[in-house]
């Protein structure tokens, strides 16, 4: 006795893979399997472009970032001085730990102090959400 796929070639119809909704279809089953592919391609696309678009981001915000760090502080979460505060207009305060990754913004340096406090135990991390 051969293979399967020598049996299958010899009866298609026993093949359950020729089969579309209860229905013998091979040519309907080759179509759909094609575009499965087709979309399988566009998908890993689409991906591609988005993580591109995600890391020129990224690399754009660090550089905005390294431009205007203010000050480094005592972190309200974690203790260490690790807390950068950034001044990235008039009127827009970051504060980001670099070690426990704690967050908050204002428009001034005080309130972004005070948002990162307030931000204590809810888990927030920069690293995970980008924030402009």
């Amino acid at each position: 006795m051969g293979e399967w796929s020598e049996y299958f070639e010899d009866f298609p119809e026993e093949n359950p893979a020729n089969w579309v909704n209860g229905r013998f279809d091979p040519a309907l089953r080759a179509q759909l399997n094609k575009e499965a592919f087709q979309q399988e391609v566009a998908n890993a696309e689409v991906n591609e472009l988005i993580a591109k678009a995600k890391q020129l981001r990224r690399e754009k915000s660090l550089a905005r970032k390294a431009k205007s760090l203010l000050v480094t502080e005592d972190c309200p979460q974690c203790g260490l001085t690790e807390l950068n505060t950034y001044k990235l207009e008039d009127d827009f305060y970051l504060c980001e730990c670099q070690d426990c990754g704690i967050y908050g913004a204002g428009p001034t340096q005080a309130e972004a102090l005070e948002s990162t406090a307030a931000a204590l135990g809810e888990g927030l991390d920069w690293r995970e959400e980008a924030l402009d």
